[in-house]
């Protein structure tokens, strides 16, 4: 039986804005999501008791700054900082990268992409959901990147990620049965999207509907994947980064006899099973470049 990954799921992500006044409204009226913490240059925000799983901070440039990911144990957590170290890769941080996180480090992956790595965020109440469409749980990201080997070979050969498809200019990896919670493709170095997992394909319409009343549209969607089976809607926040909404992603609960899938990129059925929904023309080039350090 193959032992845990040391990474147990996508904790947060956190975003430097132009406009953060424009990011928070979106947060709030599109996403149903609550602040939980205020600066004069960031705004904490959450969907659940964790402190914060979306984080926007004032900049002079709309960029990524960094995900945080959660390590299963204090033990697994000192192996990850061990396998960093020892592959050469810059220590950005010796502690949290923001209020709220208890532990952790962070470091500086091939693309100039920084990952939080930590176990213990503190807790908050959750208040009755307001405006918007209040997902279940941060769900996962997708890099395109420079070096889409670089990339992959970090999340699978340190933090123990486990490859769930493959398509020729990208991998969908997994740290728990979620299909995946980190997919690396081929692509100019940007984070593309996040995505927020909702309970059923109800709430992925609803968005839509939410965002058709703000006078605006989605970029894509419903559709249903090939490619780890999920529902999604995408739309676009301010700062010009893709949020995914998703439900019904497929699990895999075997990791010793599951078969990594291989698609090829022929025909419509890898990105959309129920019909030949053709990628938005622009898509694939939106996403936000790692921040300038």
């Amino acid at each position: 039986m193959s032992a845990a990954p040391v990474i147990s799921e996508v904790g947060y992500v956190a975003i430097r804005v132009k406009d953060l006044q424009a990011s928070e409204r979106f947060a709030i009226d599109i996403c149903g999501l609550f602040v939980t913490d205020r600066g004069d240059d960031y705004v904490a925000f959450s969907h659940g008791p964790q402190h914060h799983s979306l984080q926007y901070i004032r900049s002079d440039e709309n960029a990524f700054d960094h995900i945080g990911l959660v390590a299963r144990d204090a033990e697994s957590l000192a192996t990850v900082r061990s396998r960093i170290e020892e592959a050469g890769h810059p220590v950005v941080s010796d502690g949290p990268l923001t209020n709220g996180v208890e532990d952790g480090f962070a470091f500086e992956a091939p693309g100039g992409f920084v990952i939080a790595v930590y176990t213990r965020m503190a807790t908050v109440d959750v208040p009755f959901p307001g405006a918007g469409v209040r997902p279940s749980r941060l769900g996962h990201a997708n890099f395109f990147a420079a070096d889409h080997d670089a990339l992959r070979d970090l999340f699978i050969d340190l933090l123990d990620f486990r490859v769930s498809d493959l398509i020729p200019i990208g991998t969908f990896m997994r740290c728990n049965v979620d299909h995946h919670g980190i997919g690396v493709f081929q692509g100019a170095g940007v984070l593309h999207h996040y995505a927020w997992e909702v309970p059923t394909a109800i709430e992925a319409g609803q968005l839509a509907d939410v965002v058709d009343r703000h006078g605006d549209s989605v970029l894509w969607g419903p559709l249903r994947h090939g490619m780890g089976r999920n529902i999604a809607t995408y739309v676009q926040e301010p700062s010009g980064l893709v949020v995914e909404y998703y439900a019904d992603m497929q699990r895999i609960y075997d990791d010793d006899t599951y078969v990594p899938g291989e698609w090829d990129m022929e025909g419509h059925k890898w990105y959309s099973l129920w019909g030949p929904q053709p990628l938005p023309d622009g898509f694939s080039d939106l996403g936000l470049p790692p921040a300038k350090r």
